[in-house]
């Protein structure tokens, strides 16, 4: 699916990931700046991929895991530091929950510092839920 607004476009099409752009992105993120290229590439391939693009370049990322059937989990979102604060990752988000193979599915994230963007795109809090995980050492 392609999505238009103004300058930028987002494209659900794996075709339209950057590797390169993507890892350079991730690498200057604090959650996966030691993610290696050949990591980037095969997580690409199983994910529902949402790149943004201006022009040609991309400039934001995120990627969903699904079950198809109950969940959607919302991954490495990213948007490159210059474009902040113009309200991409809020039409980001926005495309993602449109998405017809996400749109009826439970959609969750964690994330250890951007709560309150997300709360602003709809997200709340689940407190009667608990994070767990194994072999994850924050």
């Amino acid at each position: 699916m392609i999505w238009e607004k103004d300058d930028y476009t987002i494209s659900s099409e794996r075709k339209n990931v950057d590797i390169d752009a993507l890892h350079d992105m991730l690498r200057r993120s604090y959650w996966a700046k030691d993610r290696s290229r050949e990591a980037v590439e095969k997580v690409i391939e199983t994910s529902l991929c949402f790149s943004m693009l201006r022009g040609e370049e991309m400039i934001g990322f995120v990627r969903v895991l699904t079950d198809t059937m109950a969940y959607a989990i919302i991954l490495d979102m990213i948007i490159r530091e210059e474009f902040r604060g113009k309200g991409l990752g809020k039409w980001l988000i926005q495309c993602i929950f449109g998405h017809p193979e996400i749109k009826p599915l439970r959609q969750v994230l964690w994330t250890s510092g951007a709560d309150a963007f997300y709360r602003k795109t709809g997200f709340r809090e689940m407190s009667n839920l608990k994070f767990m995980s194994v072999n994850w050492v924050l």
